[in-house]
């Protein structure tokens, strides 16, 4: 089922559906880092997909895949300035220094398993059963 966020209440409403995920696919702020500050940001999970742990009304808490850690992402009324296009949220960073920056998630949802069931096994007509004499 593709995911597809216009506003927060879908992206709460995406958050509460089992299995979703976020992940960054792109910080402004870490780009423009040198490459021993990102490959740091890297080691810590930075990239790892996040699962939510816990949903409260100004706030989501995530587990990050592969280590032990929680972040936090919260909303109030700087979200009027996330923007939402069909599976990512575009969160803008507010900095009193330098260039803006934002953060890129991209939501997804675990693939439907399909289970594969047997196909029903065509009934067979019981044949005449023949003796060795041919009657």
């Amino acid at each position: 089922m593709p995911v597809v966020l216009r506003s927060l209440s879908d992206f709460k409403k995406f958050l509460r559906k089992p299995g979703a995920t976020l992940q960054i696919v792109q910080n402004t702020f870490v780009e423009r880092q040198d490459a021993a500050s990102r490959e740091a940001y890297r080691r810590k999970g930075l990239y790892e997909p996040r699962t939510l742990r816990a949903l409260s009304k100004r706030a989501a808490v995530f587990d990050v895949r592969g280590h032990d850690t929680t972040v936090w992402l919260y909303w109030d009324r700087g979200t009027r300035h996330w923007r939402f296009s069909g599976d990512t949220v575009t969160v803008p960073l507010h900095a009193t220094l330098g260039p803006p920056d934002a953060v890129v998630y991209r939501c997804s949802l675990p693939e439907p398993e399909t289970r594969h069931r047997p196909r029903p096994r065509p009934v067979q007509e019981p044949q005449a059963a023949q003796s060795a004499f041919g009657f």
